[in-house]
């Protein structure tokens, strides 16, 4: 399975969000070979963020990745990553 890392490049506040207080935090995620440490891939997934939890587009997921297991786990890990950093993310306009 490859190493996936995630880091956070922008975050925003959405203004016509329905549910208020919600941000969408643009994630760059490198995928890496655990056997040679070599790059596989490289992009950008938008997750949208709240009080709530947190929501990757499964858009952008099935375009980056086409394995349904390697989706899976990324849906999961950067759900996770979001999620922890939540409470230290504020919107880069403000």
């Amino acid at each position: 399975m490859a190493q996936i890392l995630f880091k956070v490049q922008h975050v925003k506040r959405l203004k016509d969000h329905h549910i208020p207080d919600t941000y969408e935090a643009s994630v760059e995620v490198e995928v890496i070979n655990r056997e040679n440490g070599e790059l596989e891939k490289t992009g950008q997934i938008p997750v949208q963020f709240n009080e709530h939890g947190s929501f990757p587009s499964i858009a952008h997921i099935q375009t980056f990745e086409e394995n349904k297991k390697l989706q899976a786990k990324l849906l999961f890990d950067i759900r996770r990553y979001v999620r922890k950093l939540r409470p230290y993310l504020e919107p880069d306009d403000e």
